[in-house]
């Protein structure tokens, strides 16, 4: 376009990073569906520029037979999804008191935080991108966004509605997060002019699913 630099012409080129395990955690806070369609995720995230790559961390299931399976099967289409590296976080157990009394064993998720934070800030000095859009309402990436501003990056947050992360404000571009991004794997299309949610909430078998998600998937405690 006449008037305009190569700069300013060129598609911005965009890798979004992604904590599936505060994924999971908001989306089942939000009674949505836990088992969201990654690539078609980053692809609405992105819009009109150019999806370079997409991280995904999260850490492998507990022996939990109840939920190993399920969750196995959803990781593996992860690790499936074109363009995706999956990095694995680890799980530490640890032992609570429940409100009769007793003691029940959880898990915390470590490493996650770090791993995305080293990826950010690595990937802005080799020149990677110019956009890092980061799907995790936490806080913790705020140094990382000061450090990649340095190097003429800029940051993107997906939060919900519930877990803004205010430190972030002034730093990243923040983005609510939207029902129509939360799309499960094999998801029929719903009617034009509704989301999947707007849609498939009605559904009585969606409920049904819902309700099974709450019971089922509580292995693991999102890290504060």
């Amino acid at each position: 376009m006449d008037g305009e630099s190569e700069e300013e012409s060129r598609v911005a080129r965009a890798i979004v990073f992604i904590d599936g395990n505060n994924l999971y955690h908001c989306l089942k806070e939000k009674e949505w569906r836990t088992q969201t369609d990654i690539g078609l995720l980053a692809k609405r995230l992105v819009g009109n520029r150019s999806l370079v790559h997409i991280y995904y961390y999260n850490a492998p299931p507990p022996g939990n037979k109840f939920y190993t399976e399920s969750a196995n099967v959803y990781l593996s289409r992860v690790k499936s999804t074109p363009n995706l590296t999956f990095r694995a976080s680890w799980l530490q157990s640890i032992r609570k008191a429940d409100e009769h009394g007793g003691v029940y064993q959880t898990y915390l998720e470590k490493g996650c935080d770090t791993a995305i934070t080293a990826d950010v800030v690595y990937l802005a000095a080799q020149n990677e991108y110019d956009v890092a859009i980061i799907v995790a309402s936490d806080g913790d990436y705020a140094p990382a966004t000061k450090t990649v501003a340095n190097f003429g990056k800029s940051v993107e947050l997906v939060y919900f509605r519930g877990r803004r992360p205010f430190v972030m404000e002034s730093l990243a571009l923040m983005r609510e997060f939207r029902p129509g991004y939360a799309v499960p794997y094999d998801a029929k299309p719903p009617p034009s002019k509704e989301t999947y949610h707007e849609h498939y909430e009605k559904n009585p078998k969606f409920k049904k699913s819902q309700k099974d998600n709450r019971r089922k998937d509580n292995y693991v405690e999102d890290e504060d």
